[in-house]
């Protein structure tokens, strides 16, 4: 699957940059690309400047004029900006890269006001315009260190509503406490961050552009199988593990002993993958999932996939499932796990809980307020 990338404020910028990156390595290790272009937009010409001097092959900066008015750091002001600016922003976009690609992937940070604002607004500008792509959107929720904040608890609600309404599918990455030290939060942590939520993609969008039968696996899984199985709420995760070095031979055939040992080994990357699930939910929920299957070729066998399909099928009953697999050149298993249309994730219950708690607190509290002003004012004409 080849994606036309849209990053919008400074996280989603950065992880642009890294699908940016991801596709680089694509075509360096694997002769594909995977990504049609990249864009950033931000409202500031600082953000942007890196891109800027990495030419526009890498990630093309679109800067979005106007200001911010209102709350500033509020996702209605994002949006605000956005619904005057979007028709100047997508004409510093590239066409070309709209026709290339199967599918539009959209990434914010959901607490911020730029971003979370804008993403929901441009993503129905261009699910009108080009009816037969599907809108991906990733979605990035808040450290634990802002999950005390009003105003960044309110923006995450006010994003995922509305991300929701728009997109066919919302990838949600809890960062939770990755990469912070108390408040702060080191540029090399993010850097280091920002890697881990890019790389579950890689192979499942390398998967259906890698032609031919020395790639091709006991099953393709292209563009389409993504498409039909990313719906509502998803997540992703990837996990590996590494073959023992045996001294295998192509011309030495392999007893039931050494393909029991190899999967085993498949699904141990597979509970891996499980485990480093982007969002944590519960995959009795999940109404689609999908699995990828990246094994040499001189090691594979279906046991590994029917596998695979097996387990998943245990953890998930109610889902439809697809799968796939494609050969590698690496002495490394990886498989690649997608939990998709789930019915309830528990951090997205909370958010809207607390965010609608405290909603509740500043209305009430407004309305005492208003109320003891206004006895203050009679009071004082009755003292008249």
């Amino acid at each position: 699957m080849k994606l036309l990338v849209i990053g919008v404020g400074d996280c989603g910028c950065r992880l642009a940059g890294g699908f940016a990156q991801l596709n680089k390595t694509a075509k360096t290790k694997r002769h594909v690309s995977i990504v049609s272009r990249a864009y950033a937009l931000n409202n500031t010409r600082e953000s942007l400047a890196n891109f800027a001097k990495l030419g526009p092959d890498f990630v093309q900066p679109v800067l979005i004029r106007g200001s911010l008015t209102g709350d500033t750091k509020s996702s209605e002001s994002g949006a605000k900006l956005m619904r005057q600016e979007y028709d100047r922003v997508l004409a510093g976009m590239r066409l070309g890269g709209f026709f290339e690609a199967d599918a539009f992937l959209f990434i914010a940070g959901a607490a911020g006001s730029v971003g979370s604002g804008g993403v929901p607004v441009i993503a129905q500008v261009l699910k009108e315009r080009y009816v037969d792509k599907p809108i991906y959107a990733l979605v990035i929720m808040p450290f634990d260190s802002e999950s005390d904040d009003p105003r960044c608890l309110h923006n995450t609600a006010t994003c995922l509503n509305a991300i929701n309404q728009v997109a066919d599918a919302s990838i949600l990455i809890d960062n939770g406490g990755v990469g912070v030290m108390g408040d702060f939060i080191p540029l090399e942590n993010i850097a280091n961050v920002n890697k881990e939520i890019v790389a579950p993609f890689y192979d499942l969008l390398c998967a259906g552009e890698m032609d031919g039968q020395k790639n091709a696996g006991a099953n393709v899984l292209d563009a389409g199988d993504i498409a039909q199985t990313m719906k509502s709420w998803t997540s992703i995760g990837v996990g590996t593990a590494k073959f023992a070095d045996t001294g295998f031979s192509l011309f030495k055939s392999k007893d039931f002993r050494d393909k029991g040992s190899e999967t085993i080994k498949v699904m141990e990357a597979m509970n891996s993958a499980l485990v480093r699930l982007s969002i944590d939910c519960k995959l009795e929920n999940a109404g689609k999932a999908l699995y990828l299957l990246t094994v040499p070729a001189k090691l594979a066998n279906l046991d590994m996939v029917k596998a695979l399909g097996n387990r998943l099928k245990d953890l998930a009953p109610d889902a439809e499932i697809r799968g796939g697999s494609f050969y590698d050149y690496t002495n490394t298993v990886q498989v690649s796990i997608v939990v998709s249309e789930l019915i309830y994730v528990e951090r997205i219950k909370s958010i809207y809980d607390r965010a609608a708690r405290i909603t509740g607190m500043q209305s009430k509290e407004a309305a005492e307020t208003k109320q003891t002003d206004s006895s203050r004012v009679r009071s004082h004409q009755d003292s008249q």
